[in-house]
């Protein structure tokens, strides 16, 4: 998990030799959650789950909450445990802006406190900046309490990942080593208890950030009436019609932020719905192709694939060939 940009679909495909798409800069293509090919790591088959970024270009806050939460709470109710979670942030970013800091704050309120044990704050884009100076941003990160400190003396641990193998690596083994084998965020419980999307603390914490971006767009908008009115006394027409377009276009964006607010219960049922679907369609396809190929091996199976030793469909998850599975968003 973590912003847009801040290498979470590079690092997978780095690990996993799988091939999703990455954005460039600052621009997501990360539409949707996706789900690594698994790879091995000391004899432990990983699947690494990628997260769009509630920054999100081409996505609203609201939209990429359902999609997080549609996964983790199906796949929590199909029997698939995560064995930790890799927060993402840009060791470029001198300090951690509106953006950043709100990403975070729904992080944590996704995962919960008893989580945070199992969680991994690691810094990116080493390969692009000084030691000296991404060392004094480390330390800042980690020793005040407007960054990472609250999250890292509840048990979250910070790493480096060096556009490297071995240290993403390392950062896989930290979480696989640890004691406590498997981890159930705060949400997927929320869930599971029967709460609905807007009772979760995610979901109450993005309720309060919406309103309070419609009440800033709202001052805003009074200001520029200050101003339209300003300009209509002094006849000047170019900058009245430049101040009428932004006040329209803030009005659009309140427009937008409502209908995101009145729509999150609805979007997380229509996103399980859709989960729902694309599975009947990948099982379909796969009893297809069973039919045209009878005797297709048996093994491990990718996403939506039907068992073949009792008939049940794997939901959303690959069967491990050796050991336990283990599953990680990032």
């Amino acid at each position: 998990m973590g912003p847009t940009g801040t290498g979470k679909t590079s690092f997978i495909n780095l690990l996993s030799g799988s091939n999703l798409r990455i954005g460039r800069e600052l621009e997501s293509c990360t539409n949707d959650v996706q789900i690594s090919q698994p790879f091995e790591v000391d004899g432990q088959m990983i699947s690494l789950i990628d997260t769009p970024g509630f920054d999100d270009t081409n996505l609203s806050d609201t939209t990429v909450l359902n999609m997080i939460a549609t996964y983790l709470s199906y796949s929590y109710d199909q029997g698939t445990h995560l064995a930790g979670v890799i927060y993402m942030h840009r060791i470029l970013d001198n300090r951690i802006g509106g953006i950043s800091a709100r990403s975070f704050r729904m992080f944590r309120n996704l995962c919960g406190e008893a989580s945070l044990r199992s969680v991994i704050i690691t810094t990116t884009m080493w390969d692009k900046i000084e030691e000296s100076v991404g060392e004094e941003r480390e330390q800042e990160l980690a020793s005040k309490d407007i960054f990472f400190k609250p999250a890292i003396e509840k048990g979250a641990r910070l790493a480096r990942y060096a556009n490297t193998v071995e240290s993403a690596q390392a950062i896989i083994r930290s979480i696989i080593q640890q004691s406590t084998p498997s981890i159930t965020l705060q949400i997927q419980e929320e869930l599971s208890s029967g709460l609905d999307i807007s009772e979760t603390r995610a979901g109450k914490e993005l309720a309060r950030e919406i309103f309070e971006q419609m009440e800033r767009h709202r001052e805003e908008i009074r200001g520029l009436l200050a101003e339209i009115q300003e300009a209509t006394r002094v006849r000047d027409e170019e900058s009245r019609r430049e101040l009428a377009q932004e006040r329209s276009r803030l009005e659009l964006v309140i427009h937008r932020l409502q209908l995101d607010s009145s729509n999150v219960v609805r979007g997380y049922r229509d996103a399980l719905a859709k989960m729902e679907e694309r599975l009947r369609l990948a099982d379909s396809a796969t009893a297809a192709a069973k039919l045209a190929s009878p005797h297709a091996g048996a093994g491990t199976a990718p996403v939506g694939e039907t068992n073949t030793r009792d008939n049940k469909p794997i939901r959303l998850s690959y069967k491990p060939s050796r050991r336990q599975r283990t599953a990680m968003p990032s």
